[in-house]
């Protein structure tokens, strides 16, 4: 579920704050487009879930349905390296709660090879990938 109270759909800043998975829910922390900022802890004690199989299983499948990259850019104003999605703004923070986990889209789309793409249809209300 997805909420607009502060821009963060209209300025394409959506952050992954929870997950559930497993009957479990798990907390997301960071900031941004980074993913070496927070990590995925459970939300009852806070127990790290790095490598949760519900976490790693739910966030490989967010990533397997997904056409968003994340990569490190230069900053024009600045010129320091930050990160910066390209693709689907809603499909962005999956991507980067995936990294959080050690999910490298590199070797995701090499060791599952994508078959075939339906791109998403308003009729079908769904991407079939």
């Amino acid at each position: 579920i997805c909420s607009d109270k502060t821009g963060t759909l209209t300025e394409g800043k959506m952050t992954m704050v929870h997950l559930w998975s497993a009957f479990v829910k798990y907390d997301v922390a960071g900031k941004g487009f980074d993913p070496t900022v927070g990590k995925v802890t459970r939300t009852s004690g806070g127990a790290d879930a790095t490598n949760d199989v519900g976490v790693k299983s739910t966030l490989l499948a967010g990533m397997l349905c997904s056409n968003t990259t994340l990569s490190q850019v230069k900053d024009p104003d600045t010129g320091e390296m930050k990160w910066e999605p390209k693709g689907n703004s809603s499909e962005a923070p999956i991507v980067v709660a995936a990294r959080k986990v050690d999910w490298q889209t590199d070797q995701v789309t090499k060791d599952y090879k994508r078959v075939i793409e339906v791109p998403f249809s308003s009729s079908r209300k769904m991407m079939l990938t």
